[in-house]
């Protein structure tokens, strides 16, 4: 495969050294998204673009994430002065390809989902990558009578707590991290989840990955039911994590904060999600909220995860959900807000929030409603 050198170079004067690598030919991947402004060469051509201000100062370079797309970047513990590290997604063969700078002698190719959502057969072709994480959330008595080979099980409450009086909060990054850890995942890893629900425990599991860095996983379409149809492997063998360390990087960008909302509410460009259903929203919500119910994205008489894209977009247009838009979902408690979140995502949605807390919280502090 032909191979051109990529460099990377600061915009703003700085002592930080520039690094060379070699990348499959550009044409291959998505958009290239970097965390702070740099300049990025291929061969002649030129591409640049940042999310931080020109005038903010350039972080330490073990800090610095560099990415092709959004949703894979970089595993921020390969990071360092001395083992310098860019992931690449490969969108013809759904594979990340990592290569290092000094202390690396060889490239590593990693495997990893081609989307927030994949399909069974695509699974089963990588079902015994060393670098899998399978997760297997529902109820542990229905794992026990059989799961796919090598999926762990785990009840989404783990990674939930309370918080002053609010259940089903998000553990903060010491405590996730830690569970994460012990599960097996860090970020040279990859995770497939799976439910017997449409996707709706697994999405919240990957919106809680992507809050604190880790954007290599993926929700398996059909869950559990699907997979048994297709005639994949099954198996009453429990699988054993070996323990990792987690090193989570918050992306408040992912997260919605009572506070943060309270500020943003009335704002053109922002458009709140209300996921629960219509008896609920019409008992009381968010000013301005508008109601979709999060079952309105999944398909009639079948288990995937969303809805062919016909039709769904225009339907979410006519209610103001539009990419142009940020989006804030939110249900009783950020899980079925989760299942919303992946479906906007899925479809190239560029800036969408799950409000963790959602009505729970916010009808628990007396904040302004309607009606």
């Amino acid at each position: 495969m032909q191979t051109n050198s990529l460099r990377l170079m600061p915009l703003r004067r700085n002592p930080v050294q520039s690094h060379v690598f070699t990348a499959i030919q550009p044409s291959q991947f998505d958009l290239l998204h970097l965390s702070r402004a740099e300049a990025v060469s291929f061969g002649s051509g030129r591409v640049t673009h940042g999310f931080a201000s020109q005038t903010d100062p350039l972080p330490p370079l073990r800090n610095r994430r560099f990415f092709i797309d959004p949703h894979r970047p970089a595993p921020p513990d390969l990071l360092s002065r001395r083992r310098f590290c860019l992931l690449f997604c490969c969108k013809q063969k759904g594979a990340c390809v990592t290569e290092q700078g000094k202390g690396m002698s060889q490239p590593q190719t990693l495997p990893c989902p081609p989307g927030l959502i994949v399909q069974p057969g695509w699974l089963a072709a990588h079902l015994d990558d060393p670098s899998l994480r399978l997760f297997d959330l529902r109820p542990e008595e229905s794992y026990r009578e059989g799961h796919i080979p090598g999926a762990i099980h785990l009840d989404l409450e783990e990674l939930r707590h309370q918080v002053d009086g609010v259940e089903g909060m998000l553990l903060p990054a010491d405590q996730f991290a830690r569970r994460l850890g012990e599960l097996g995942v860090d970020h040279t890893t990859w995770v497939v989840a799976y439910d017997g629900n449409w996707g709706l425990l697994a999405a919240r599991l990957v919106w809680s990955l992507a809050r604190y860095g880790h954007m290599g996983a993926a929700v398996l379409n059909g869950g559990a039911d699907r997979w048994q149809e297709e005639g994949h492997p099954w198996t009453q063998e429990v699988a054993r994590p070996r323990p990792t360390t987690f090193v989570p990087l918050p992306r408040d960008e992912y997260l919605a904060e009572r506070a943060w909302l309270r500020r943003q509410l009335g704002r053109a460009d922002l458009v709140v999600v209300d996921t629960r259903t219509p008896g609920e929203y019409a008992q009381g919500h968010l000013p301005g909220a508008v109601n979709w119910d999060w079952m309105n994205g999944v398909p009639v008489g079948s288990w995937d995860a969303v809805r062919d894209d016909d039709g769904l977009r225009a339907e979410l247009a006519a209610r103001g959900i539009t990419p142009d838009r940020e989006v804030v979902t939110y249900c009783q408690s950020g899980v079925r807000a989760a299942h919303t979140y992946l479906l906007l995502r899925h479809l190239g949605y560029p800036r969408v929030r799950n409000y963790d807390g959602s009505w729970a919280e916010w009808s628990h502090y007396g904040e302004p409603r309607e009606p």
